[in-house]
């Protein structure tokens, strides 16, 4: 993969003001609904993953290796599944540093570097999530090795209805936790709204059931323990081999 890097000086007043509206909209918007470990490392993050300006990825990526021993990977959008794969299993996650535009700040078809920031980095802070992304991408990629492209999609079902749109149960309450949820207003007011109508949190059962990209969900799920999950993930891998 062509390594890129991040132009700072590229970005106009007008970016990084596209950026402080999302960023200060969502982290109020989501104070009572979120997840504790979005939230929290989020703020942990300020320093790093600036609310006022477009962050430096490699500050973000510095803090994340002190942390949790992982990194940033800049890619150009989207990737291939696979690259994907291989990069979780090098504890890399990958953003693009194109900013919407003001024109955007409601929907953007492809993911932006707020969605893949804002959304996806914070979780990486911990320790539990931060080991089950590791061990998810070298599942993955081990199974695109040997070609398993139905249990490929079935990962990538788990990676939708979990670390994009999923709920987490935090002392006995549902808290919002996907990236897809956490970077957009409108999929948060969407999925909140539905809090009382959630499927628990069944390994199989997402792994069966099909997503489309371009319409808000119809449905979510709640997990109630990240840990578990990776332990449920493992014994699905081993019937595999």
């Amino acid at each position: 993969m062509t390594n890129l890097v991040q132009k700072l000086d590229d970005y106009t007043h007008e970016q990084h003001g596209t950026w402080e509206f999302l960023y200060e909209r969502q982290s109020s918007h989501l104070r009572d609904k979120a997840s504790s470990i979005c939230i929290q490392n989020l703020d942990e993050m300020a320093q790093s993953l600036t609310s006022e300006k477009i962050p430096v990825v490699k500050s973000m990526a510095a803090q994340l290796s002190l942390t949790t021993g992982w990194s940033i990977e800049i890619v150009p959008g989207l990737i291939p599944v696979e690259d994907f794969f291989n990069l979780l299993a090098e504890k890399k996650f990958c953003t693009s540093v194109w900013v919407r535009g003001q024109d955007q700040v409601d929907y953007t078809a492809e993911p932006d570097m707020f969605h893949d920031t804002f959304g996806h980095i914070p979780p990486l802070m911990d320790a539990a999530f931060a080991s089950f992304m590791h061990r998810f991408g070298e599942i993955g990629s081990a199974l695109s090795d040997i070609g398993k492209e139905a249990e490929l999609v079935m990962l990538q079902r788990l990676y939708w209805f979990f670390v994009e749109f999923g709920f987490v149960r935090e002392n006995g309450e549902p808290k919002l936790f996907g990236a897809g949820i956490m970077s957009s207003h409108g999929e948060t007011n969407h999925a909140w709204s539905l809090r009382d109508e959630l499927l628990d949190f069944d390994l199989a059962q997402v792994m069966s059931t099909e997503f489309r990209t371009d319409v808000i969900q119809d449905k979510y799920f709640i997990l109630d323990s990240i840990p578990q999950l990776e332990v449920d993930l493992n014994n699905w891998y081993k019937t595999l081999t």
